[in-house]
């Protein structure tokens, strides 16, 4: 089985099945911009749950936007909604009517073109 889930409960949860069904496991995944990788023989390796991974400080983005089915992960997700829709936009706006030129230049350097789309 190859695994790649964004959390550590869900990665316990295949490992320990794996385990219990004597199946071999190619855990991987990421925390932030480091990655990890473990191939996991039953009664063989160590397994995912033998080892301690450090608490995860953030909520994958995945989770929120995805399936925010925390109420930790729903304040997250309103919280990045809102800047999106109050914080960001009312910027941008500003940044606009300041410098038409350079927020247009901006934009076509920075974005795909339906990302500048969706900005204008």
């Amino acid at each position: 089985m190859v695994n790649a889930v964004d959390n550590v409960k869900a990665r316990l949860y295949v490992d320990s099945k794996c385990v219990w069904y004597e199946k071999p496991l190619l855990e991987s995944g990421t925390l932030g911009t480091k990655a990890n990788s473990q191939m996991v023989i039953p009664h063989k390796t160590l397994c995912y749950g033998d080892s301690q991974d450090p608490p995860e400080e953030s909520i994958p983005m995945c989770t929120l936007r995805n399936f925010p089915n925390q109420i930790e992960h729903c304040i997250e997700w309103g919280r990045d909604q809102f800047n999106t829709l109050f914080v960001d936009r009312a910027q941008d706006a500003i940044s606009y009517l300041e410098n038409p030129a350079a927020f247009l230049a901006q934009c076509k350097s920075n974005q795909t073109s339906s990302a500048m789309v969706s900005t204008l």
